[in-house]
């Protein structure tokens, strides 16, 4: 991996103990399992995959909100782990999923974006404003909406107000969890843009957490897809969305909804079983949905193996390589 890269995962793994009760012992659940990757500056890695599969927990390990089991996390070259608080706030920065629930409603739009630039301690009142109204002026709202509370503003000027925030910082590095997905479908080709002009105007490196293949398909240079904590394959945007190679992106493809009437819900043969991260099958994990299983998948873990066309996890994709 390279000593450049703008975000870098070594074997990350974040395990939480659950009670299931007062006399039953506590579960583990393996939230994110030995998860490696780098992202280079100026790029965007857009994660996919179900709700559960520890995609919100890799975001709030990057971000340094949750510590890891094991592994390490690389921010611009520094080890997160030894990063002073505020040094990390300048380098990388939130949008997350509910604009409302990660605003104050009690705080002005103005104050809210400045609070990051308060934080540091060391910028004076003058430049505050100067760098609240830049930030507020290049995400489309203007001084009359930031003298207003959160609830005054609608959905999308709450997650305009939450990207200025994360922005007023100058940082290198945005980590979007579902940041349109509480958004109307219009707003959310708006945000989108607005997303796509800021990383090319300010040269940020997004990490995009998102359940929305096409969202992710839009704006991902890569994409990743998570399965029960692990990456299961990763590949460059359009060659994954082209071809994917392991039987879940397949099927997460083909579970798409599409416009034309009297086709009706897909069926992507993935079963009634679901997901659990707290009772992990042996072999691989995805082998008890996996409409193509052989023998092989249920006793033995598959090896990520990675060539031009990216990383896969699946012994039948091997093979066919």
């Amino acid at each position: 991996m390279s000593a450049t890269a703008a975000i870098e995962v070594r074997g990350l793994r974040r395990e939480f103990r659950v009670r299931q009760g007062i006399f039953a012992a506590p579960k583990r659940v393996i939230a994110v399992d030995d998860v490696s990757f780098s992202v280079p500056p100026g790029s965007v890695l857009g994660v996919v995959g179900e709700s559960g599969c520890g995609k919100s927990t890799l975001a709030r390990l990057i971000l340094g909100l949750l510590p890891p089991t094991a592994g390490e996390v690389l921010v611009d070259g520094q080890r997160l782990a030894q990063m002073d608080r505020r040094a990390r706030a300048r380098l990388i920065q939130p949008v997350f999923q509910d604009p409302f629930a990660s605003l104050n409603p009690k705080r002005r739009v103005r104050d809210i974006v400045a609070m990051p630039l308060i934080a540091q301690g060391s910028i004076g009142r003058a430049e505050v404003e100067r760098r609240v109204g830049e930030a507020l002026e290049r995400v489309g709202l203007s001084s009359d909406q930031g003298a207003r509370f959160p609830a005054q503003l609608s959905g999308g000027q709450r997650q305009r107000v939450a990207i200025a925030r994360a922005l007023v910082l100058r940082p290198r590095i945005v980590v979007c969890d579902e940041p349109t997905s509480a958004l109307d479908v219009s707003v959310q080709a708006q945000i989108l843009n607005l997303l796509a002009e800021l990383r090319r105007d300010l040269g940020l490196t997004y990490l995009f957490i998102s359940h929305n293949l096409a969202v992710v398909e839009h704006i991902a240079s890569e994409v990743a897809v998570m399965y029960l904590g692990r990456i299961v394959e990763r590949a460059e945007s359009e060659r994954l969305f082209a071809a994917p190679r392991h039987p879940y992106t397949r099927a997460l493809l083909a579970s798409v909804l599409t416009p034309e009437p009297g086709l009706g819900v897909p069926d992507v043969g993935l079963g009634d079983v679901m997901p659990d991260p707290a009772n992990i099958p042996p072999g691989c994990r995805f082998h008890p949905r996996c409409p193509v299983a052989v023998a092989q998948c249920s006793a033995e873990s598959p090896r990520p193996a990675t060539d031009a066309a990216g990383l896969v996890e699946c012994h039948l994709a091997r093979h066919a390589a």
